[in-house]
Order: structure tokens, then C-alpha cells, then sequence
């Protein structure tokens, strides 16, 4: 596999290499640089959980702000060229730069090199019903006790590790890509240790279609495996169809060391209010963990949402968790 992702990127990049020596006596070949542009959000929610531990409050306010720079500019020669790089403070308190990478995409699809998601993880798809954008549902641990962590967005080893994906063009809805990542932890040409998990290789398809009128169908699927600590390699699957004004669905990912985590979900919109059903189970870890959740979205203007949830947690250890969060999101 990895062999066939080299060939394939060696292949791309012969091509963009003499297409750029065709176009370089070219002076005005780019015709502006790159302008960059400033995006982003965020997500602040306070919650209430009956844990039932002494030791915990039982009351907590979070926040996830991502702000990102992106920017293109298309050759004479048909090739756009793109750079995006993002700076976020996660839940929990995190701060770090993300997704830094530069793209190059036309006809032959588009090659991303840096810091960026891998085929297998761009072809997640999950369950739909989650609140404001997204971030207060059934997935990722950022809105969540930790009993109750459900991700079906989860890779192996650091999704951000350095590394170069490739997207075929658009065939009738459908998308294939390949990624390979030389480390799947370290990020520095100085430090090549081979300690750890290494060489991780992914693939991943997507495919939309609309049928009917007002119905569309999405699917994916990825694979991704990585060299040492075991050689590790996972799967994933989702699909969501939506008929009007209801969506529905949902994904897995199994982990062939760790086990496997699926959700699913639906979804209705109504004008400004969406409301959304979802359940997820983790069996990663110590055992079983569940989570059940109503969502309720309200939009209040272009990218002003406010939201809350209702959720039952059962956790692999310990009592049974019912959680509330109200909160806020921007996106900008």
C-alpha cells in the first residue's frame, strides 16, 4: 500500500514539476499573490452532570475557539495553489497550532502536504443531530464527562502528524484519497526516531448523490494502519440520508487493538430550529460506555446558534451520569 501511494505521489508531483518548468518563462504567470483570509468559531457551554462524586462539582463552563488562515490563488496554468493554517484552544485548555498545510488541486485532483487530517479521517461520516454546529452531541469528549467519551472521529496516533494526502477529482460524487505520514508522532526532519507507532498509510472514499426531490444519500468508508507498537490498523463506515427536512444515519470506527465505536442519530429542521436524537456506544478501553442525547439548535442570525442537551451517560465504570448543557456557538 505504501509502495502504491509513493508511486502515485511521485507520479503527481513529476507532472506539477514540468508543468510549472512549461509556464516559467511565463513573468506574469501568477497574476497576484496570495491573499489571506481570516475565519473561524467558537463554542462556549455551561453543564450540569449528576455524578454522584464527592469529589466532583457538580456544575462547569468550557469553551472550545479555532481561528484559521487560509488564502489561494490560480496559476496561468490551471493550478491553485493553497495554504491554511489554524491556531485553537481546545476544551480543556489546550492551545497549539493546527492543520497547517499547503494544497495544490486542478484536474488531476489535489495534493496536500503538512499538517492535516488523513484520507481515512476525511471520509468519516457520522451521526447527524448534534447541537449548535455540531459540538455539543454524542461525539468528541469536549462537551462531555469523561465517562461518557464517545468519538467516532478517532484515528491512530496523532491525526495532525506531518504527512501527504492525495484526492482524485470528483467522479459523479465520488472521491478517493491516500495519505501517508513518514511519523506518525513527531513532527520535526531532525527527529526520525523509530520509537513509537511510525509509518501510517490510509485510505478513504466518499460518495454523494441526490435522488427524488429534496433526498440525498452520503457514504463513507476509510482503512489506516501504522507500523509498530503492534502495527495497529482500523476501519470506519457511516452513511446519513436526508428527505427533506429529516436527516438520518451514522458511523463506526474499530480499532483491531482497542475495539470499536459506532453511533447513530436523526435529525429535523424546521426554519431556524433543528432538534436531533442520538446514541452512541464505546467498547474502547475498560468496557462499555453509552451515551444517549436530545439536541435542540436555534439559529439566531448567519453563524449564531444557541443550543442545548439532555443526555444519559452510562459510563464502563461507575454510576450512571444524566447531563445538561446550554451554550453558544459563533462561527465567523
Amino acid at each position: 500500500m505504501k509502495k502504491v501511494l509513493l508511486s502515485t505521489t511521485a507520479i503527481v508531483a513529476a507532472g506539477l514539476l514540468v508543468t510549472s518548468v512549461a509556464y516559467a518563462a511565463d513573468e506574469e504567470m501568477m497574476a497576484e499573490p496570495v491573499s489571506i483570509g481570516i475565519g473561524g468559531y467558537t463554542t462556549g457551554a455551561m453543564g450540569f452532570a449528576s455524578d454522584g462524586d464527592d469529589g466532583m462539582r457538580s456544575h462547569s463552563i468550557d469553551y472550545v475557539f479555532e481561528v484559521g488562515f487560509s488564502g489561494s490563488t490560480t496559476l496561468d496554468n490551471g493550478i491553485t495553489v493553497g495554504v491554511s493554517g489554524q491556531i485553537g484552544r481546545s476544551a480543556g485548555g489546550d492551545e497549539a497550532m493546527d492543520e497547517i498545510h499547503t494544497t495544490l488541486s486542478g484536474s488531476f485532483g489535489s495534493l496536500r502536504l503538512g499538517r492535516t487530517e488523513s484520507a481515512a479521517f476525511n471520509a468519516t461520516v457520522a451521526a447527524p443531530g448534534a447541537a449548535i454546529g455540531g459540538m455539543i452531541g454524542v461525539n468528541y469528549d469536549w462537551f462531555s464527562t469523561a465517562g461518557g467519551s464517545v468519538n467516532t472521529y478517532s484515528g491512530i496516533g496523532d491525526e495532525d502528524a506531518m504527512k501527504v494526502v492525495y484526492t482524485t477529482p470528483n467522479f459523479n460524487g465520488l472521491t478517493v484519497g491516500m495519505s501517508y505520514a513518514p511519523n506518525n508522532s513527531e513532527e520535526n526532519f531532525n527527529d526520525r526516531s523509530t520509537a513509537g507507532l511510525g509509518e501510517h498509510t490510509a485510505v478513504g472514499a466518499t460518495y454523494s448523490t441526490d435522488f427524488m426531490d429534496g433526498g440525498s444519500v452520503t457514504l463513507g468508508a476509510g482503512y489506516e494502519m501504522a507500523s509498530g507498537s503492534g502495527d495497529p490498523s482500523a476501519v470506519r463506515a457511516g452513511i446519513n440520508i436526508g428527505v427533506d427536512q429529516i436527516s438520518f444515519g451514522g458511523g463506526m470506527y474499530d480499532h483491531d487493538m482497542n475495539g470499536m465505536m459506532f453511533d447513530v442519530g436523526a435529525s429535523w429542521t424546521q426554519g431556524a430550529l433543528q432538534l436531533g436524537l442520538q446514541f452512541a456506544n464505546n467498547e474502547v478501553g475498560a468496557g462499555d460506555a453509552s451515551k444517549a442525547a436530545a439536541n435542540l439548535t436555534y439559529t439566531l442570525g448567519p453563524g449564531v446558534l444557541i443550543g442545548g442537551s439532555i443526555a444519559s451517560i452510562t459510563p464502563a465504570m461507575g454510576a450512571d451520569v444524566t447531563q445538561f448543557m446550554l451554550g453558544t456557538a459563533v462561527f465567523f
